[in-house]
């Protein structure tokens, strides 16, 4: 195996390191003294990125194979086949990869790779130079010592294998090492789970301020006006509707009912919005669902802050290396968005949450965004976090929601959460046009589903025909979205979740809102019995036809041709 060490001055070196062979397991690790890697001769403060090259990732175009890849922030779009065909030369360098692992399927050296050291610190490479096909991860170091070593575990694969286990390695990987259990374990722990899991997910956006925003540093004299779409009132008509129509499961999450709507003033949460109705409306709604046997909980973040916030405090955000704070590219509803110090948002969330909590909310606590950004680091003196120390924070805040509220869901598929979240608003944004995509597969469902429920992509809420049969394929649990389209259209910016909206302002709104809604519930039901199952083979058996095997022996046929599918439960 290969290091290749990037230099800050633009110069390669190549440093030989040994694989050691453990129980199996081929160990490439690059300890962060410099004595036991680099040597003195090569500090740390000088090396930019270190690739790790092992020699069998390789293969030649024309030979039969592909590479397995996950998505990320960018590069790859989606998880992907990629095969061993001629093309150009190409690479592509996926940031922040959703799942710590890669593949190759290959004669006689198919494996899977996943990244045990540095996990949050790398880019995924993977290449075409002249004709010859690799893949490796590239440690972002940046003149910094690492803060643990550099480590990457290779399993070797069976002759026959395909991506599907390469997804199922890396699945029993992590269940052996204890950081994933069952949907069907936890129900015996956590009683909505199970209400959860034969229920859709059905999110209301109830009030928002303009985005893009037209006052980037808000305060209360320059805030723009909150835009109602619907009350309280409104809200508890619609599960009253909903009940009526003979909708039996539903978890409802309310987005915007903190102060000024969504994304308003994070990270200030109190007063509920007066606009909507106040603190004791919204009791009473929560009061009602559960009459109604709905679960009901609601939208917080713990990730992102706005100046006009009546706790905005400036220490408390991601510091950059150079002193500055971390703000993000783009504006909300609540003007230039800053990124939390995750050590500080946990303390805001021990302190905040359980004021949520206390208002009724029941079923799987919503966290916005936290598994769908890559893990931060913080460089303030006050609260340094390195990547890793960040995930450990994030994952107490989700501990936190599960404790307080009986489960955890966010919007994103990011994998160091797998083993405290429940739910996964849209698992992925779709793809992004990356050269190296030749076929997408659900390899995150491959992995994980029956351990945590998700729905795949940004299109796949709101589901119009084409897109349930997607929810179907993958195994998703449906996702219903109130007032979906909320952003003012610009060139650079627009609605992203499905082609459909509801409204449920007015009797006329809510009666077809929950029509729709009703038939894709009635469809759920024929499939929800599978979320607490594991999916174990995934194949296309002809042109636009898949099948797809769960572990109770139940098989699944969508038929992209005919925009149909067939259910055959426990092999019958």
């Amino acid at each position: 195996m290969t290091a290749i060490v990037h230099m800050k001055n633009g110069e390669r070196r190549t440093v030989e390191v040994t694989l050691t062979e453990m129980g199996g397991i081929s160990l490439a690790r690059l300890p962060e003294s410099a004595e036991g890697f680099l040597a003195a001769e090569i500090p740390w403060q000088e090396v930019e990125t270190v690739d790790l090259c092992v020699d069998f990732a390789t293969a030649k175009a024309g030979e039969e194979g592909y590479l397995v890849l996950p998505r990320g922030r960018s590069g790859v779009g989606d998880d992907c086949l990629c095969y061993f065909r001629p093309r150009q030369d190409c690479e592509v360098v996926t940031e922040g990869p959703e799942m710590t692992m890669y593949g190759m399927i290959a004669e006689g050296r198919s494996f899977l790779a996943v990244v045990t050291g540095m996990t949050y610190d790398y880019a995924l490479v993977a290449k075409v130079e002249n004709q010859v096909y690799s893949v490796f991860p590239r440690f972002l170091i940046h003149g910094r010592k690492p803060y643990e070593a550099i480590e990457v575990c290779f399993q070797r694969l069976q002759k026959d294998a395909d991506y599907n286990d390469v997804a199922h390695a890396y699945r029993d990987w992590r269940v052996k090492k204890g950081e994933i259990r069952p949907i069907r374990e936890r129900e015996k722990e956590q009683e909505v789970l199970k209400e959860a899991v034969r229920s859709p997910f059905i999110r209301i956006r109830m009030g928002w301020k303009p985005v893009p925003t037209p006052v980037l540093e808000q305060t209360p004299e320059t805030e723009p006006e909150m835009k109602v779409a619907c009350t309280f009132d409104d809200v508890i008509a619609l599960i009253e509707e909903c009940h009526r129509q003979g909708i039996e499961h539903a978890e409802f999450c309310l987005v915007g009912w903190n102060r000024k709507g969504h994304d308003g003033r994070w990270p200030q949460i109190f007063p509920v919005e007066p606009a909507l109705g106040g603190e004791e409306k919204l009791k009473e709604l929560i009061r009602r669902a559960k009459e109604l046997g709905y679960l009901i909980v609601c939208h917080t973040n713990s990730t992102d802050a706005y100046s006009i916030a009546d706790n905005w405090n400036e220490e408390d955000l991601v510091h950059l290396e150079d002193g500055r704070v971390s703000q993000n590219a783009t504006s909300w509803s609540g003007g230039a968005m800053y990124d939390i110090c995750p050590a500080v948002a946990l303390k805001q969330a021990e302190k905040e949450l359980p004021r949520v909590a206390a208002l009724g909310f029941c079923g799987l606590h919503y966290v916005d965004v936290i598994s769908t950004v890559p893990p931060r680091s913080c460089y303030s003196p006050e609260h340094p976090v390195t990547a890793r120390q960040c995930v450990e924070y994030w994952r107490r805040i989700m501990r936190l929601s599960r404790k307080l509220f009986g489960g955890f869901s966010s919007e994103g598929g990011y994998d160091f959460a797998a083993p405290d979240m429940d739910f996964g608003l849209y698992i992925s944004f779709g793809d992004k046009g990356c050269p190296l995509s030749d076929r997408f597969v659900p390899l995150w469902y491959l992995v994980y589903h029956g351990y945590v429920m998700g729905n795949p992509y940004t299109t796949t809420v709101n589901p119009d025909a084409d897109d349930w049969l997607k929810v179907v394929e993958y195994g998703g649990r449906p996702a219903i979205y109130f007032y979906s389209q909320f952003v003012t259209p610009t060139k650079d910016r627009g609605n992203w979740m499905g082609t459909l909206d509801y409204a449920c302002h007015t009797p006329k709104e809510r009666k077809e809102s929950v029509e729709r809604i009703a038939a894709t519930c009635r469809a759920y039901g024929e499939l929800s019995w599978l979320q607490e199952e594991f999916m174990e083979r995934h194949r296309e058996i002809a042109p636009g036809v898949f099948e797809i095997l769960y572990s109770d022996g139940s098989r699944i046929e969508v038929d992209y041709n005919k925009k149909s599918y067939r259910v055959q439960k426990g092999g019958k």
